[in-house]
């Protein structure tokens, strides 16, 4: 009995320190609460939203696919306000776009640093097609799915439910010193059957 016992201490013992070392991993806890947001954003998708500078949109054709098909998208983005026009700064593909499924799959997208100006005309929307940006580690166990998955044009994924999610990032002055920087993404769920 005495036996038992003590095995019984030890796996509950093991058991603890493994929960405690996840629940101290900076990672896995930025990874939970990502994919808590992700989950959000599933529940209640934006498609659309509009302020008193820029009205932004993403186009989905179909939300439901199914397997081996292609999801095509876009997103329009367009400045309001009440100038004729506007000069924004920023990477010179300050919209983008990223995919998540709250688990395993995040194509977070990448961006350049560069403050590279940008003139938006009052009314005249800006169509960007989805395009595909991130990376991946060469070295991982799924390396060659995601070489794969860059290499194709399409947007095609495995059976699922994602958020595909179109995002803009720059500052509305030149002036680093004087910076305001303008963030704001829109996101539909995508749901590919088998």
């Amino acid at each position: 009995m005495r036996k038992w016992y003590s095995v019984f201490a030890m796996i509950l013992f093991m058991l603890t320190a493994c929960g405690r070392a996840e629940k101290d991993d900076p990672q896995a806890k930025a990874r939970a609460e990502a994919n808590k947001a992700v989950m959000e954003q599933m529940a209640h998708p934006k498609p659309a939203y509009r302020d008193g500078l820029f009205d932004m949109k993403l186009n989905v054709e179909r939300t439901t696919v199914k397997r081996g098909e292609a999801i095509h998208a876009s997103a329009t983005f367009a400045y309001i306000g009440g100038e004729p026009k506007i000069t924004v700064y920023g990477a010179r593909s300050f919209l983008g776009f990223v995919i998540h499924d709250g688990h395993n799959f995040a194509m977070d997208g990448a961006s350049t640093t560069e403050r590279a100006p940008t003139e938006l005309v009052q009314g005249k929307p800006l169509v960007q097609p989805f395009f595909k940006s991130g990376g991946y580690s060469s070295d991982a166990p799924d390396a060659n799915y995601w070489r794969g998955f860059y290499a194709e044009k399409e947007l095609i994924l495995p059976p699922g439910k994602y958020v595909l999610a179109a995002s803009v990032s720059f500052d509305l002055h030149e002036d680093i010193a004087d910076r305001s920087s303008y963030t704001g993404s829109v996101y539909r769920t995508i749901t590919v059957e088998e």
